[in-house]
Formats: C-alpha cells, sequence, structure tokens
C-alpha cells in the first residue's frame, strides 16, 4: 500500500483530485470549523501532498504546523508547496496510529480522508484526540459510503460545470474531465481493497463523545460521501 501511494497515488493527486471544485469546497469547510490563533501549534494527520496546508497559510500565517503522512512522495510534493509560499513546515513520515508526540502537544488537530484507508481507526482517532490539548479543537472526516465509481463520475461532472460557469470554453473543460479520467484509472485498485468500511452517525458519536467536551459535531457532506465531525477535546 505505501509503494502504491508513492509511485502510482499521490503523483497523479493534484491532476485528478486535487483539480475538483468540491475538494476544495470540502477543505474550507473543514478548515474554516477551526478558530486558529496567533502561535497555535496545527498537526496535519495524513497530510498527503500538502493542499490543506495551503488553505490554512493563506489566512493564518503565524500558525506552526507539522504535517505526518504514511509517503515519502506526498511530503516532498508538500515540501515544495509550503516553500513555495515562503514557510518552512515540519514534514515527518509517520503511522497515524502511532503518532509520534507527547499528549496534549497541539491547538488544532485537522485529519481529512485518512479514515478511508487507514486500518484500525479507532486507534488513530484515539491518537488524534491524545495528542490534542485539552479544549483544543479536532476536524475528522470519515466516511459516510463506500467509494464506488459514482463518486468519481459526479466529481468529475462538477467539476466539469464549475469551470464552465468561471468562464472556461466547454470543449477545454471537456477534454480537461478527459485526461482526468485517464489519470484517475490509478485510483482504481483503492476499489477492492479490503475492508473498507463506512460509519453511521451513532458509530461516530459513540467513539468520539466520551473524549470531547460535550456532544461532538457532525455533519454530512454527500456529494464526497463523508462525514466532518469537529469539537474540542
Amino acid at each position: 500500500m505505501q509503494a502504491y501511494f508513492n509511485y502510482a497515488y499521490n503523483p497523479v493527486y493534484d491532476f485528478v483530485t486535487g483539480r475538483f471544485s468540491r475538494y476544495h469546497h470540502l477543505q474550507n469547510r473543514c478548515i474554516g470549523k477551526l478558530d486558529f490563533k496567533d502561535k497555535d501549534r496545527v498537526l496535519c494527520v495524513g497530510v498527503g501532498t500538502g493542499n490543506e496546508i495551503l488553505h490554512i497559510l493563506h489566512g493564518n500565517r503565524n500558525v506552526s504546523i507539522i504535517g505526518v503522512d504514511y509517503s515519502r512522495t506526498a511530503l516532498q510534493r508538500a515540501h515544495r508547496k509550503a516553500l513555495a509560499l515562503g514557510k518552512k513546515i515540519e514534514l515527518l513520515i509517520m503511522d497515524a496510529r502511532h503518532l509520534e508526540f507527547t499528549d496534549g502537544s497541539f491547538d488544532k488537530v485537522l485529519c481529512i480522508h485518512v479514515m478511508d484507508f487507514a486500518q484500525e481507526n479507532k486507534k488513530v482517532t484515539g491518537e488524534i484526540l491524545r495528542v490534542l490539548k485539552p479544549g483544543g479543537q479536532f476536524v475528522i472526516t470519515y466516511p459516510s459510503a463506500k467509494e464506488g465509481p459514482r463518486l468519481g463520475i459526479g466529481l468529475l461532472s462538477d467539476s466539469v460545470r464549475h469551470s464552465i460557469n468561471l468562464g472556461k470554453h466547454r470543449a477545454i473543460a471537456l477534454l480537461e474531465c478527459l485526461a482526468q479520467m485517464l489519470a484517475g484509472i490509478v485510483y482504481l485498485p483503492l476499489l477492492f481493497r479490503p475492508k473498507r468500511k463506512s460509519y453511521s452517525r451513532s458509530e461516530l458519536k459513540a467513539m468520539l463523545t466520551k473524549s470531547t467536551v460535550g456532544n461532538c459535531q457532525i455533519e454530512e457532506y454527500t456529494i464526497y460521501q463523508d462525514f466532518i465531525v469537529y469539537g474540542k477535546k
């Protein structure tokens, strides 16, 4: 799986998923749940190629960001993107099931589209809450349905409509969509991975409520088949 992400998934990620309008909307919606303060220490779990870091830094230059991921090539891309903004960030190869930080190390923790791939999601969730300071904020997404071809087609269709609405010629938008579809063939193995799990609201509440202040909030983002779960430790 690590080799697949290093040499197949990540090289096309920014061209395919990274260009979906709904992908950017989901990131903005998740990041918007966090009330950043100057000098906050922010952990991005499963940071991938670093797109969420760019979203954070555009509006919050005075935070300290640490990104962890299981893929070396993803972190290399994230490093280059941060440097392009003139910002150095700490990026570490790490298993989300065993975060190598002391308890209460971070003011904010963000984890987008990791639970779709990670094994032992309950353990990953526990680690995220462990390294979060008491009163610190978290945002985690969990799959609300098992991914399939319908999700990809829906995202591509929405991306084409968005490009046309922004003034791009219909033919160019369709050609870009075709190129994305061809590049997206490398995603097919993900449809056959074992133990793909989706969650219900009740499962998520049972997993998270005991470790959070009051009831955590759960929103469903249907076009991406995700739950956005957020709250305070």
